[in-house]
């Protein structure tokens, strides 16, 4: 075998690769533009029989089969537990236009006294159209996973009013915030001395519990600017505290 034969086959390998990622970014742009959620968080009421949340498909002829389930709040694990939810109706097929689903409590044991977290998931699997029906063809399946909140009857504030009950302080480099209210908080920005800390968004406080965060080097000054995201996933006003 030569060197030209060598350089052929890299250059269809390579074609072969490229073709793939194409593939992905188009089905991926399809896949965002018709499936979605009504919103990016659910609040489930205790006091209430279940909680909803809407289905989307914008796109026309493109019907997907839409499956659902409630897991516990574990993002690195790539198999969580299943979680004392039921989603109905768990399997369903999705054509253009709404779909509402109904999150129903099951049982288990949880806190009376502050919310619980989970994850609910909601995967669309693209039907295959008549013409590709028996050919090989490359689909993908894209799961939507969002926080489900739930809040025992008692809780009657809404979650962003806890703003007022943080306390932040520094230890070192590390930004120590402690939450003295039954909500889990979620930073949408957090800039302590007009310097911002990035990774708020991505980790949570938890209930009459604290979080640490990185600060950014050089950091001086005691003013924190903070916004947390509200019930409706949306940022709430700007907050003001000191160190």
């Amino acid at each position: 075998m030569n060197k030209k034969y060598f350089k052929e086959v890299f250059l269809v390998m390579a074609g072969v690769v490229m073709l793939f990622y194409l593939i992905l970014f188009a089905t991926s742009a399809h896949a965002e533009g018709g499936f979605s959620l009504g919103s990016n968080r659910v609040i489930y009421d205790g006091s209430k029989h279940d909680a909803t949340v809407v289905v989307i498909n914008s796109a026309k002829n493109a019907p997907f089969l839409a499956q659902s389930w409630v897991t516990e709040y574990a993002p690195d694990n790539q198999q969580p537990k299943m979680a004392p939810f039921f989603v109905t109706p768990p399997l369903y097929r999705q054509d253009e236009g709404k779909h509402t689903l109904r999150i129903i409590r099951t049982g288990g044991e949880l806190p009376s006294d502050r919310e619980s977290v989970f994850f609910l998931n909601v995967k669309s699997i693209p039907a295959i159209h008549d013409d590709l029906s028996g050919k090989s063809t490359l689909q993908f399946a894209y799961v939507f996973r969002v926080k489900l909140f739930y809040r025992p009857a008692g809780l009657t504030e809404e979650s962003f009013e806890s703003a007022n009950n943080l306390i932040f302080s520094r230890q070192g480099n590390t930004l120590v915030v402690r939450n003295l209210t039954p909500y889990y908080v979620t930073f949408n920005k957090v800039s302590v001395g007009g310097k911002e800390v990035y990774d708020v968004s991505s980790k949570m406080v938890p209930p009459l519990g604290d979080s640490h965060y990185s600060l950014p080097p050089d950091v001086k000054g005691n003013q924190v600017l903070y916004r947390i995201i509200n019930d409706y996933g949306e940022a709430g006003p700007a907050q003001n505290a000191t160190l």
